[in-house]
């Protein structure tokens, strides 16, 4: 077991999770899941994504970015944009959620990398 220096405050710890609604937003979900977690993964500002099914109509995804201007961007990006316009046009589709914090000390890892240990270096 290891815990990691964290050396830059500026990291953010994002958790949001998407529920299907009504068969509408299951379809999306279903069909468009694969792309959303491809564009977070993608992005550079993002250095690790674990998501999660937690029942067939609702994911919860953890994602772990270098600051809150790169989640920004993401945010701010096309393919979010278009996300939020399925949101925007069937409003009773989706529930979803969004929390973000900043981490203030090191969790526990044992036997590999993960979340904030992808980004920082263990303590000696």
């Amino acid at each position: 077991m290891y815990e990691v220096d964290i050396t830059n405050a500026e990291n953010v710890v994002f958790v949001n999770s998407i529920r299907a609604r009504n068969l509408r937003g299951f379809c999306w979900l279903w069909l468009h899941l694969p792309a959303i977690i491809r564009s977070v993964k993608r992005h550079y500002g993002a250095y690790e994504c674990i998501p999660a099914l937690v029942s067939p109509v609702q994911i919860v995804m953890v994602s772990y970015w270098l600051s809150c201007r790169e989640l920004g961007e993401y945010h701010q990006g096309s393919f979010h944009r278009r996300f939020m316009d399925f949101v925007k046009r069937y409003p009773a589709a989706l529930g979803m959620y969004f929390e973000s914090y900043a981490p203030g000390r090191s969790g526990k890892y044992i036997n590999g990398e993960f979340g904030l240990a992808k980004n920082f270096r263990r303590k000696l």
